[in-house]
């Protein structure tokens, strides 16, 4: 690895650069100047090896479509084939809990032996989750095969958001992984939709079997487009410098050249191989593990985790409810129809791309521009001001509806949980890309403390719905969880002027010398 560029680089280098007082502490990990002029600096900044060429030729944004949190619509069906067993809910709980299990147990090991093998084997897994329910015998094995799949799942969402880091630059990470998540989400929505129609026609067992057969047709195309992204970048990158110290402006990317006297050279055949041109470090999994430990508990960090788990909790509380809500009088809704109201993600697909997304980089690249150039992780917060304002709204709104469905149309009960979805998919994205711009050497152990922490806070949010519903009734329930956004709206607003200090303060244990 090259030399530590952050040994010799200090902010007085990045003051003068911004037209700021030359100060004598070191440069702040995550502050960098991302705009010269009218061109884009290039972070991290871009390698002549072709193994670590970016943008990555990586489909993998677009193959993941499903996932395994779409069988609210079931479980009205369910429940009546179970005759009423109250475990049915697990069904739609235990997944939460295994989907952080998963990303703890096998996402380190992508660490140590590359994403491509770990992503590919999670996809087995996935196909064989889903034979395990189709052929289960019992509502006990169901639950286990159920979670069997969740543990896949899991693990699949934190190395599809690791590889999509990895695939772009910094100031185009919010819009793509943004279409990573919209896409996932429509996927998902015209799956649910048609999960109704297939459960009528062919059973609840099909629905299984049509998603194992996604699956498969997934893990084909992985194995044929998703390549190793895996690559060991010094810190200096991720401050915009090559080996050599300089920048590499966007205008000046596509003229720029490979060294294939250097390094090899890379391939179709040669990105088919299953562990890619990784040399494994099984050191490097318990590694993992004790800095996923420190940065769990890094402020920023945490206060992701625990927001997005408050917002994937509250809509599973909503997505276990709202079938009985809707089929009972007065709405008395066809449970074939149910599908459809799940299916409003379709729209939530299309709004977070331009509000969580494109807006999380506009605001970036605009406030380095008035900056003097300069750049703050910080500024990925304020698009999180209308999805969580968006969630307090949905909150109480559904929880009224609900409680009291004679004073209120079905929109109140459809669009809110609808709207929550939006909420909690675009925390997700800014919680991504704010911890990948804070901590970049530990942007992939972010994801998994986001992803692992935010399921096991919603398992436990969501575990006991049936007692919290049953004992504050609807309307207390929601309003309880609009209290909790409301409280953790608020401590965003701190970190946002702490943030920097923060990052200060932590980097000395989220970076790695050379």
């Amino acid at each position: 690895m090259v030399d530590d560029k952050t040994s010799v680089a200090f902010v007085e280098d990045l003051g003068e650069e911004a037209g700021k007082p030359p100060g004598k502490e070191p440069r702040i990990i995550g502050t960098l100047k991302l705009v010269e002029g009218d061109d884009i600096i290039l972070v991290p900044a871009p390698t002549r090896d072709p193994q670590g060429l970016l943008p990555s030729p990586s489909g993998v944004h677009v193959l993941l479509l499903t996932r395994c949190c779409g069988i609210g619509v079931l479980v009205p069906q369910l429940q009546e084939y179970y005759h009423g067993d109250s475990r049915v809910n697990d069904l739609v709980t235990y997944p939460a809990l295994f989907m952080g299990i998963g990303n703890l147990v096998a996402v380190p090991f992508a660490d140590a032996i590359g994403r491509r093998p770990v992503y590919l084997l999670s996809n087995v897994v996935l196909i064989v989750g889903g034979i395990w329910c189709s052929y289960s015998a019992s509502l006990g094995s169901h639950i286990g095969g159920r979670d069997f799949m969740a543990l896949a799942a899991g693990q699949s969402e934190a190395l599809c958001v690791m590889i999509a880091e990895e695939t772009f630059f910094l100031h185009q990470r919010g819009s793509r992984i943004a279409w990573f998540c919209s896409l996932q989400t429509l996927g998902t929505a015209l799956f649910i939709i048609a999960s109704s129609y297939l459960t009528e026609s062919l059973g609840w067992r099909w629905w299984y079997g049509i998603f194992t057969i996604i699956s498969a047709a997934t893990f084909v195309l992985s194995i044929l487009f998703v390549v190793e992204t895996k690559y060991d970048r010094p810190l200096q990158s991720y401050f915009g410098f090559d080996p050599q110290g300089n920048t590499v402006r966007k205008s000046e990317f596509r003229t720029r050249r490979l060294d294939y006297d250097t390094y090899a050279d890379r391939s179709f055949w040669r990105d088919l191989h299953p562990w890619g041109h990784v040399t494994a470090k099984w050191r490097q999994v318990p590694k993992f593990w004790f800095s996923l430990a420190q940065l769990s508990i890094f402020p920023g960090v945490l206060y992701f985790i625990i927001l997005s788990g408050v917002l994937l909790g509250t809509y599973i509380v909503m997505t276990a409810v709202f079938a009985r809500v809707l089929i009972a009088p007065p709405y008395s809704f066809d449970p074939h129809n149910l599908g459809f109201v799940m299916g409003g993600q379709a729209v939530v697909a299309f709004v977070v791309q331009p509000l969580a997304g494109y807006l999380s980089d506009f605001i970036l690249t605009f406030w380095a521009k008035r900056n003097n150039g300069v750049t703050e992780p910080e500024s990925r917060l304020i698009p999180a001001i209308i999805p969580l304002a968006v969630g307090i709204i949905s909150c109480v709104l559904y929880g009224r509806a609900c409680q009291f469905p004679e004073d209120w149309a079905w929109p109140a009960v459809v669009v809110p949980l609808n709207a929550l979805f939006y909420s909690f998919i675009s925390i997700v994205v800014l919680s991504f890309v704010y911890t990948m711009d804070c901590y970049p050497q530990r942007g992939h152990v972010a994801m998994v403390a986001l992803c692992a922490g935010r399921g096991f806070i919603s398992f436990g949010i969501s575990f006991g719905t049936t007692a919290f519903v049953h004992e504050l009734g609807y309307d207390g329930a929601l309003n309880v969880c609009a209290i909790v956004i409301g409280a953790l709206f608020g401590l965003g607003i701190v970190l946002y002027f702490t943030g920097k200090y923060i990052r200060r303060f932590t980097q000395k244990w989220a970076t790695e010398a050379a």
